[in-house]
C-alpha cells in the first residue's frame, strides 16, 4: 500500500503586502465617511494679514475660535447680521482651476454654515463686503480623501498651490469684477489664539481660509491677498 503524505507550507504573506491593505482599507473607510457625512472638515481657521504675522485683538479681528468649527458646537451665540454692502458671488482663481459660486449667509450659526458648505465658499458675514476697506473673508472646505462623492468637500484643495503675485476675481452682486493679488498662503493652527485682522486702517484685503487635512483637525491653510481695483469686463480675470 502507498501512503500519500501531505506537506502543508505555512508561509506568511511579505510584510509590505500586509501593510499596503491595511493602508488601503482605512482610506476606503475614510473616504465613505466623508462622502456621507461622518468626517467632518473643520473650517474655522486664521492668521493675521500684516507682514509682520503679529496676531490682533479688539473689535477689529476675528479670532480664530469664533469662526465655526464644523460638527462641534458653536463656541459662541450665533449671530446674525443683515448683508448691507457689495456681496461676493463668485470666485474666479485661472492659476489653479478654481471658479465657484460663493454664498452669503447672514448668520454665524454652525449648522447652517455647515450645511451651506456642502455646495461651495461661504462669505463670513462678520467681515468686509466688497470694495468697503477691511477684511473680506472667505472659507470652504478641502479633503485630500481619493474619493470625494461631493466635489464641494475640494473647493479650495488647490490654494496651497498659490503663490505670491497670483490674480483672483471676486464677481460681486453688483455685476462688477473685484481683482486682488495673492501676498501669502501660510499654515495656520486653531490652538494658536490667532486673528484676522479686519481694521479698515489696513487696506482693503481678502482671506480664504480652509482645511490643512495631511497635518491634523486643527491645521489650516490661509490666503491672504490684497485689492488691485475693479474691473467692468464680464470675462473674469
Amino acid at each position: 500500500m502507498t501512503t500519500i503524505t501531505s506537506h502543508k507550507t505555512n508561509r506568511k504573506p511579505p510584510v509590505p503586502v500586509f501593510l499596503s491593505a491595511i493602508v488601503l482599507l482605512f482610506f476606503c473607510t475614510l473616504s465613505t465617511a466623508d462622502s456621507i457625512g461622518f468626517v467632518p472638515d473643520y473650517i474655522d481657521g486664521s492668521t493675521p494679514v500684516t507682514a509682520s504675522g503679529t496676531p490682533t485683538t479688539g473689535n477689529d479681528a476675528v479670532a480664530l475660535s469664533s469662526l465655526p468649527q464644523l460638527g462641534e458646537t458653536n463656541p459662541s451665540p450665533a449671530q446674525t447680521v443683515t448683508p448691507t454692502g457689495i456681496e461676493p458671488t463668485r470666485l474666479i482663481i485661472s492659476s489653479v482651476s478654481i471658479d465657484l459660486p460663493v454664498q452669503n449667509p447672514s448668520t454665524t450659526d454652525v449648522n447652517t454654515l455647515d450645511n451651506l458648505l456642502k455646495n461651495g465658499p461661504a462669505h463670513y458675514i462678520n467681515s468686509a463686503d466688497l470694495g468697503q476697506a477691511g477684511n473680506l473673508i472667505i472659507f470652504a472646505h478641502s479633503s485630500h480623501l481619493p474619493i470625494v462623492v461631493n466635489k464641494m468637500y475640494q473647493a479650495f484643495n488647490k490654494i496651497p498651490d498659490l503663490n505670491a503675485g497670483d490674480s483672483i476675481t471676486i464677481v460681486g452682486s453688483d455685476g462688477k469684477n473685484y481683482l486682488y493679488s495673492v501676498v501669502s498662503v501660510v499654515k495656520a493652527d486653531v490652538n494658536n489664539g490667532t486673528t484676522i485682522d479686519t481694521s479698515p486702517t489696513h487696506g482693503t484685503n481678502l482671506t480664504l481660509v480652509t482645511c490643512d487635512t495631511l497635518t491634523g483637525v486643527s491645521a489650516r491653510f490661509v490666503l491672504t491677498a490684497t485689492f488691485i481695483g475693479v474691473s467692468n469686463s464680464s470675462n473674469g480675470q
